[in-house]
C-alpha cells in the first residue's frame, strides 16, 4: 500500500470544521461536493479535483477574513446569524449553496471599513 500525500488545501477543511464550528456537510455543500465524497478525500483514498482544491482555498481565504474581524466563538456565532445586507440571511444558508465568495466579500468590505 502506498502512502498519499494529501493535498494541503484539505487542512483547510479541518479548519473550518474545527475552528468554525462547520459540519463535514455544510463543508461539503460550501465545495459544491457531496459528504461521502468529502470523507474520501479526507481518508486520502481519492483526490480531489483542482475545481475543488480552489473551492477549499476560496473557504480559507473566507475563514481568514473572518477570524481577522472576529475571535472563533464570535466567528462561529456570526455565521449563523442574519445579517441585513443579505437580505436577512445568514452567512452559513448562503455558504451552504456553495456561495462561498459574496460571504467572503461582506468579510473583506467589513475588514477594510468599507460602507456596505
Amino acid at each position: 500500500m502506498s502512502l498519499r500525500i494529501l493535498p494541503v488545501q484539505l487542512d483547510y477543511v479541518e479548519e473550518a470544521h474545527d475552528v468554525l464550528g462547520l459540519t463535514y456537510n455544510q463543508i461539503a455543500a460550501a465545495l459544491g461536493a457531496d459528504e461521502s465524497t468529502l470523507h474520501r478525500w479526507r481518508a486520502g483514498e481519492t483526490e480531489p479535483r483542482s475545481v475543488f482544491l480552489t473551492r477549499m482555498e476560496a473557504l480559507h481565504e473566507l475563514q481568514t477574513e473572518l477570524l481577522d474581524a472576529l475571535n472563533p466563538d464570535n466567528a462561529r456565532k456570526w455565521l449563523r446569524q442574519s445579517v441585513a445586507v443579505l437580505s436577512g440571511r445568514t452567512p452559513l444558508s448562503l455558504l451552504e449553496e456553495g456561495k462561498i465568495e459574496p460571504v467572503t466579500r461582506l468579510l473583506i468590505q467589513l475588514n477594510l471599513g468599507t460602507s456596505i
